[in-house]
């Protein structure tokens, strides 16, 4: 595996062809998905959102919850055409509580943190290998650097539609046992600027599969600037879910970009 992913990210140095750069932002959101793209040589992207979501233990009448509100950041920047590095951080505050009557449990701080490297293999794949650090708040603290990785693929299913793939693993840094996962996301454009997401996407640990469902909305104000809607849920016993989440989208087009 570690051979594979070394032939990958240097080959991603070498080619050139495929121009990755679009006349219109294409970002990872709405919606889990990320689709087999990178943002083009020596363009900034910046991607951010607020959620809220909630989690009900389903298994007796105590109703226990947690909420939460997160704020996400991605920030993209392009090497070549064809090779992209990008960092995520998550910052999110947790209450947890049986009931309105009961005493509540506080968390909060940084979950997330992940260095990534994303190489394009052809006009429809890219891989993406990351690393989650330990750079986090108190609460949510991790004992190892944990690794995932991802392969991206887009079919064109006619004029306005597409349909991406994702498939990957992770650890979560405190075990050695990894956790696959699977995104399946059709986009449809209903207009020039405004898109439709709909998603089937889980996660999976030997036996045991979880499954999400999500919904979302897509707007271009301009070329470089995107804001979406996004709302999905999850019922796996013992646990259902929701969330829903907004957010924003920008890019830059920096000095590092020759022109041609």
């Amino acid at each position: 595996m570690k051979k594979i992913i070394i032939i990958i990210l240097l080959g991603g140095f070498s080619l050139s062809a495929y121009g990755q750069y679009s006349e219109t932002i294409a970002t990872a959101r709405p919606g889990v998905a990320n689709g087999a793209g990178t943002v083009g040589k020596g363009i900034l992207q910046f991607q951010s959102g607020i959620q809220f979501d909630n989690v009900q233990d389903t298994r007796d009448s105590s109703q226990w919850h947690i909420n939460n509100i997160s704020e996400n950041l991605v920030v993209r920047f392009g090497i070549q055409e064809r090779l992209e590095v990008s960092a995520v951080i998550n910052h999110i505050n947790s209450t947890e509580f049986i009931n309105e009557d009961t005493a509540k449990i506080y968390r909060n701080g940084v979950n997330t943190s992940l260095l990534r490297a994303r190489a394009k293999i052809n006009k429809n794949m890219a891989f993406q290998v990351g690393i989650r650090t330990k750079l986090r708040g108190k609460d949510y603290q991790i004992r190892y650097f944990a690794p995932r990785f991802r392969l991206m693929y887009n079919t064109s299913l006619g004029k306005n539609a597409n349909l991406t793939t994702n498939i990957g693993g992770f650890w979560n840094g405190n075990d050695s046992k990894p956790t696959g996962f699977y995104v399946f996301s059709f986009s449809y454009a209903l207009t020039k600027d405004l898109s439709l997401v709909a998603e089937s996407y889980g996660d999976f640990v030997r036996s045991k599969i979880n499954n999400y469902f999500d919904v979302g909305l897509g707007y271009n104000i301009n070329k470089d600037l995107l804001i979406d809607l996004n709302a999905g849920w999850g019922k796996n016993y013992p646990y259902k879910s929701y969330f829903i989440t907004a957010g924003v989208s920008y890019r830059i087009i920096t000095g590092f970009r020759s022109e041609n």
